[in-house]
């Protein structure tokens, strides 16, 4: 049977975690000072935020849309590219900031979560 203490505490070590890995995440986005013709600066940053399943059990942090729909063009940057007239666009390079982010947090979590575990295991 499945005790109910233990979900509440595998709930708060998953929110705790993701708030975590969050606020990691929004520390290391980059935030243009170019003036842009969409958008604010920062909406990347501000767009991150966890979003929760399976009752809190599970989470993912990532820039959500439509604020944080380049995420994927600054995390992993871009090869030379052009436009169909053949104008060169450049190419981006990587900025990651979410993969150091979710693996920065990620041993604590493995960590607290099997203490959890185990702990429940010994009763």
């Amino acid at each position: 049977m499945f005790d109910m203490q233990l979900k509440k505490d595998l709930i708060a070590t998953v929110k705790e975690t993701a708030q975590a890995v969050s606020k990691d995440a929004k520390a290391r986005a980059p935030v243009s000072n170019k003036p842009k013709k969409v958008g604010k600066s920062g909406d990347l940053k501000r767009s991150i935020r966890p979003k929760y399943f399976e009752q809190g059990l599970s989470a993912t942090v990532a820039p959500r849309r439509p604020k944080g729909a380049h995420r994927h063009l600054v995390e992993y940057g871009t090869v030379r590219r052009s436009n169909k007239k053949g104008a060169n666009r450049g190419k981006m390079p990587s900025n990651p900031f979410m993969d150091p982010a979710e693996k920065s947090n990620e041993s604590r979590y493995n960590q607290k979560v099997r203490s959890l575990v185990d702990r429940d295991r010994t009763i």
